[in-house]
Formats: structure tokens, C-alpha cells, sequence
């Protein structure tokens, strides 16, 4: 009997010896009474180092320096002083060969009736590394595997193609995934004949929806190195690809959108190129078109504007047309017609997509707009040559004066009237002519046409470039752009002569009407002479010589009479002109 517990205590001796965790027997001296070789190959401690050591003196020597953690080092000094049991701690050390391990330290009294304490310390690093794992993987996309050398799984994480990871254990890829066996044994022999990793994206049906998996294959080995089986990832990157097509459809129709959006800016600018006239800017647009549609290459087009035809392409009839009228001012004046000249595939509108239809649409009202620009700009280019030709030819002068450049346009009768060229006052001011008399006449007439108000009939007075005096009367009207007064037109002429008639006229009345009264004064005059002259003749004894000086006197008398009545008709005359100032 005593033969029988020997050898069963050696079998349990050599059952601890093989422990991965390491274990010490502490006694009730707290000294070291065994240990296993776990512990030497876990913390690097000699057995004859430690058997017999007092048990804190081991600690602090070997155990304790190793950890990282100093709370951990705490409680484990706490509970080493008071004895007491210590469950499962879980310390970060680092080992004797420099490498950070996970150290689990429990302690509990395993012989009460000796005293004896059983220590045990363990490498949890693999064991924390796996619950990391299993934490990581938990709920994601990815799934591991193991697989034996017939294709049977052996182990499996995180399934999700199939009930459970326990389910598909003894599985074949028929079992599992019957519509994707085929493809998925072929790899995996391919690792198990050539020890390869081999990487796959595989599609699985199951249960009726299709998945796709990003499967990394690689060959498991034994501790010998043998080929034992496969090991594997698979990454469900069902999303991802849908994602990516998506975002290939996408960034597809974006091109097609740019690809329209620069046909219609090429188009827009056509008309900015210098020089460009209806026909060549109609022509160039029809040379333009096919870069918004999606086969450039097999694309033809006809513009016909106001009868007339514009090419690209094969002019000749097709299957496959899109027609969008051209108007202008609300009429008919055209139509844009593309055509494909070879069968491209059907969209939502035969062989065209809906977007090119409405780009055709918008580039046929922007030519609608661009031709009524053109048409505008001919006839306002013809009113200006019309106004141009009035201006240059009319006697009057015609000035345009900006708040912010002066004189901007002066017409030829400015040369005529002052002697100033109008490249010389083009960029003066009114006031480096007129005169400081008219200085005040003119801001009051300035200051009301800026306020909004027309004038008319201003006279003022400038300096001619020979230096004489002329005097113009002008009517000013203001410029407005974008509903703000900017400057002002004047159109005026030159009354100097006028003014020096109209003063000699008032100087030619002023004369008469003094001659007038001259006549009166002097007919009044004259008569009283002669009645004195009258009453002589009559106290004359000589009756001849008396006749005779009558007879004088009848005939002073006719000629007054003469006179006065000439000076009423110059009176009515006078008046005549003064009431209708002539």
C-alpha cells in the first residue's frame, strides 16, 4: 500500500511537471517547498534558486521588478503580507527575454491541516490575445477557419453564412455552401498541393440572396511542418462591391454630366470668339454637339436656322434621331437634329438617355437666346451707325459727359463752333471752357439734370480756342445705367449771332423810337413858327407879298402833314416787329 501511494504521488508529480501554468507549494513558514518547471519557463527562476526561499523575498526578487502595473504590484504585496487568498490577477510584465506578457497570480490554501498555500502563475497572453480576437471579430464582416486535409471543417469564428460555427463543423463545401463547392475546393486544393496562399473573392447564394466573400486561403501545418488541412479569412465584401458599382455608375454618369456640362460651356463661349458671325458660330456648334452624347465618335448633327443647313457628320437620314426647335421671340425659326449613324444601346428614349434630350433641349434655347443677343446686336450696332452719322453730320454739338471720365463723346460741330478738335476734349470737363460768369448758371443746370431733371434752353458762355466769346444754349438730359444717374447728354448749338442780331435789333428800335420822337418834337417845332408866320401875312398891307408867304407856309405844311403821317407808319411798323420779334 505504502509502494501504491508512492507511485501515485510521482504520477501526480509528473502530471504538475507538465503544467503550462506554473505552480508553487508555499509552507506554513512561508517558505518555497516545491515548484514546478513552468514557473522557470514562464519567469526564468532556477529551481535551486527558489525551493526553500521565503516566499516575499521570492517575490520581490523575481516577480515583483517584472511588472509594469504598479496597482497590481500593490495588491499582490498586500495580499502576500496578510495571507490571504488572492483570486485570479491579471498583471502586465515583462519577461526575462524582454518580451511584455500577461502574467495571471492566484493564490489560495490548498492543505489546511498543514498550512500549505498553492501559488499558481500562468501566461494569459495567448489566452487575453484570443479573447481580443474573438472580441474583434465578434459581429464583424470577417470569418476564420480551419480546414482538414479532406476539406472538412474542422474549426470555425464568427460563421455567417451558415446556422452556427458548431453546425458547420464536419462539413464538406457541399454541405455548406453547395452553390460555390466547386470554386471553393478548387482553391483550396490548389493550397494544399502547392503550399501557396491563395486569395479569391467567391459569390455564395444562400437562401436566395447573393453574398460575396474576399477569401485569403492559406496552408495549415503541423508541428513538423507537414500540410495538414487549410486555414483561411473570408471577408464579406458584399456592401463593398455594391458600393464600388455603384460608385462606378455613378462617377460613369458624372462623366457623362461633365461631358454634357462642357459641351454646353463650349457652346455658351462659341459666341465670345472675336469675329464671330451667325453662320460660323451655328456651324461650330454643330461641331460641338457630339461631345455630350455618348458614342462622340458615331454621332452627326444638323442645325437648320432660317433655312439654312449645318453639318456635322454624315448628312444623310437616320434611324435613330432627336429633334428639339430652335425660336426666337416666341417664334419658329429652326430645329437642332442629332442622330446616331450606328446602333449604340437602348436607353430610357430609344438609343438616347433622357439627360441628352434635355441637354439638346437646353443648348437649342440657348441658341434661341444667342441669335436674338445676335440680332439685337446688329440692330443696336445699326442704330449707333445711324445715331453715329446723325451726329457727325449735324450742325448742332452733341456731347456725352460721365461722372467718372469727363467729356466721353464729342461730336465734329464742336470744332466748328469752338475750334476744339474732339480728340482734344475727349476726357476734359465742361468747366475748362465756360467762362466764370457762367460758372454758377451752369452747376445749378448741372445739379438739377443729376437730380433726374431735363433742361432745357440753358445759355451760358465759353471760351472759344481762338479766344473770342461764344454763347450756347444747351439742353441737358441725364445717363442712366442699371437705374443710377451716371452722367449726363447735352445738345446745344451756337446762338452768338443771335445774341448780336437780337442787340442790334433792341438797338435799331432804341434809334427808331428815338427818331420817332425827334420827328414829333420837331413837326410841333416847325408849326408854331409859321402860324406866327400866318397871322404876319395877314397884318400885311402888300397883299402879294402876303399870298406869297401864305403859299409858303401851305406848303411847309403839306410836307409836315407828310412827315407826321410817315411817322405814324413807322410807329405801326415798329410795333409790328416788336410783337412778333422780328
Amino acid at each position: 500500500m505504502t509502494d501504491s501511494h508512492r507511485d501515485r504521488a510521482l504520477f501526480h508529480r509528473a502530471v504538475l511537471n507538465a503544467l503550462e501554468d506554473g505552480l508553487l507549494v508555499v509552507g506554513d513558514d512561508r517558505k518555497v517547498g516545491w515548484y514546478n518547471p513552468a514557473l522557470a519557463r514562464t519567469l526564468g527562476i532556477r529551481q535551486k534558486d527558489a525551493i526553500g526561499m521565503e516566499l516575499g523575498a521570492l517575490f520581490e526578487t523575481y516577480i515583483l521588478p517584472v511588472l509594469e502595473d504598479a496597482e497590481s504590484a500593490r495588491l499582490l504585496r498586500r495580499s502576500l503580507e496578510n495571507g490571504a487568498d488572492l483570486p485570479s490577477l491579471l498583471c502586465r510584465a515583462r519577461t526575462p527575454d524582454g518580451t511584455r506578457r500577461w502574467i495571471s497570480i492566484s493564490s489560495r490554501q490548498a492543505f489546511p491541516v498543514t498550512g500549505q498555500r498553492l501559488i499558481k502563475i500562468r501566461d494569459a497572453t495567448a489566452d487575453l490575445h484570443a479573447h481580443y480576437l474573438s472580441a474583434a471579430l465578434e459581429g464583424s464582416p470577417v470569418v476564420v477557419f480551419v480546414q482538414d486535409k479532406d476539406l472538412r471543417y474542422v474549426w470555425s469564428y464568427n460563421q455567417q453564412l451558415v446556422p452556427t460555427d458548431t453546425s458547420i463543423i464536419g462539413m464538406s463545401e457541399e454541405d455548406a455552401f453547395p452553390t460555390a463547392a466547386e470554386h471553393l475546393s478548387a482553391l483550396k486544393r490548389r493550397v494544399l498541393e502547392t503550399g501557396e496562399t491563395v486569395r479569391a473573392a467567391v459569390t455564395f447564394t444562400i437562401a436566395g440572396e447573393r453574398r460575396v466573400r474576399d477569401l485569403t486561403l492559406k496552408p495549415f501545418r503541423d508541428v513538423s511542418g507537414e500540410i495538414v488541412g487549410v486555414t483561411g479569412t473570408a471577408f464579406d465584401v458584399t456592401e463593398r462591391n455594391r458600393a464600388e458599382e455603384m460608385l462606378r455608375e455613378k462617377t460613369h454618369e458624372l462623366k457623362k454630366r461633365m461631358d454634357e456640362l462642357r459641351c454646353l460651356y463650349s457652346i455658351t463661349h462659341l459666341v465670345e470668339t472675336p469675329g464671330m458671325t451667325l453662320d460660323k458660330l451655328l456651324q461650330a456648334v454643330a461641331d460641338t454637339l457630339p461631345m455630350g452624347w455618348q458614342d462622340p465618335d458615331h454621332t452627326g448633327v444638323r442645325i437648320t436656322v432660317d433655312g439654312r443647313d449645318y453639318f456635322r457628320g454624315d448628312p444623310a437620314g437616320s434611324t435613330w434621331t432627336q429633334e428639339s426647335p430652335i425660336t426666337v421671340h416666341g417664334e419658329w425659326v429652326g430645329e437642332i437634329e442629332v442622330r446616331y449613324l450606328a446602333q449604340v444601346p437602348e436607353g430610357g428614349e430609344g438609343p438616347f438617355l433622357p439627360e441628352e434630350q434635355m441637354l439638346l433641349d437646353a443648348i437649342a434655347k440657348c441658341l434661341g437666346r444667342i441669335i436674338e443677343r445676335l440680332q439685337a446686336e446688329a440692330a443696336l450696332e445699326e442704330s449707333e451707325e445711324t445715331f453715329r452719322g446723325i451726329a457727325q453730320r449735324s450742325f448742332d454739338l452733341i456731347v456725352t459727359s460721365y461722372l467718372d471720365g469727363g467729356l466721353r463723346y464729342v461730336s465734329p460741330a464742336m470744332e466748328r463752333i469752338l475750334g476744339y478738335s474732339p480728340e482734344e476734349m475727349v476726357g476734359t470737363d465742361w468747366e475748362d471752357y465756360i467762362l466764370p460768369t457762367s460758372l454758377l448758371t451752369w452747376e445749378e443746370g448741372r445739379r438739377r439734370v443729376l437730380r433726374g431733371e431735363q433742361i432745357e434752353g440753358l445759355k451760358i458762355e465759353v471760351r472759344r480756342k481762338n479766344g473770342e466769346i461764344a454763347v450756347l444754349e444747351l439742353n441737358e438730359s441725364p445717363i442712366i445705367e442699371k437705374k443710377a444717374i451716371v452722367g449726363f447728354q447735352v445738345i446745344g448749338r451756337d446762338i452768338s449771332e443771335r445774341i448780336l442780331h437780337e442787340r442790334l435789333r433792341e438797338q435799331a428800335f432804341d434809334m427808331t423810337e428815338r427818331n420817332i420822337a425827334q420827328f414829333a418834337v420837331l413837326a410841333d417845332h416847325v408849326r408854331h413858327p409859321l402860324q406866327v408866320i400866318m397871322g404876319v401875312a395877314d397884318l400885311l398891307d402888300d397883299e402879294t407879298i402876303a399870298e406869297k408867304l401864305r403859299e409858303q407856309v401851305r406848303r411847309i405844311n403839306l410836307q409836315i402833314s407828310e412827315l407826321d403821317r410817315e411817322w405814324m407808319e413807322s410807329r405801326k411798323i415798329r410795333e409790328f416787329l416788336k410783337r412778333y420779334e422780328l
